[in-house]
């Protein structure tokens, strides 16, 4: 009875096991991540803040719109681009925010500021439209530990309806 039930056991594993595809070439996904979309401004920049806070340049990628999405912008506004102008802008923007959060950075450690143990008050949005009809807004969050007083401040833009970081990223003490 005990080697029926041991045999049975043995080919039942044999036949899960068999049962089991194993992938040969395994690549690891190389489909561009989906650029999230932000339609509430204090969400976006809830959000952005928290990435600040991981002191880590990639987290902040996602703020920046995607080539196909900056595309369908232009598209939308009637703007003429071939496709290496928009990479061009795409790259500009994403190298200007990574550049001016890293100058962020450099200024935190120089003063030696542990970001995780700032608290942050209520954001303040001062928005704008320019000539064009296009819509930006100046965000500003403060920031306070102990006595010392913190602003973190960027520029936001609205694309298509949904908002994104710009640049003028700037942390700065307030005296």
């Amino acid at each position: 009875m005990r080697n029926l039930i041991l045999g049975i056991s043995i080919s039942l594993s044999a036949y899960g096991n068999a049962q089991l595809y194993v992938l040969q070439d395994h690549r690891s996904d190389t489909a561009e991540k989906i650029n999230l979309t932000y339609d509430s401004l204090p969400v976006m920049s809830d959000t952005f803040y928290r990435a600040f806070l991981t002191q880590n340049q990639s987290n902040i990628k996602p703020f920046v719109p995607q080539v196909k999405y900056l595309r369908a912008t232009f598209d939308t506004l009637a703007i003429d681009y071939r496709f290496e102008q928009v990479l061009y802008r795409q790259q500009l923007m994403l190298r200007l925010l990574q550049k001016e959060y890293k100058k962020a950075l450099k200024q935190v450690e120089k003063n030696n500021v542990n970001l995780k143990k700032l608290e942050k008050g209520k954001s303040s949005f001062k928005y704008a439209k320019d000539e064009k009809g296009n819509r930006y807004c100046y965000v500003s969050v403060p920031l306070t530990r102990r006595k010392n007083r913190y602003e973190l401040k960027y520029l936001a833009i609205m694309l298509n309806g949904h908002w994104f970081v710009g640049d003028e990223l700037i942390l700065e003490e307030i005296e």
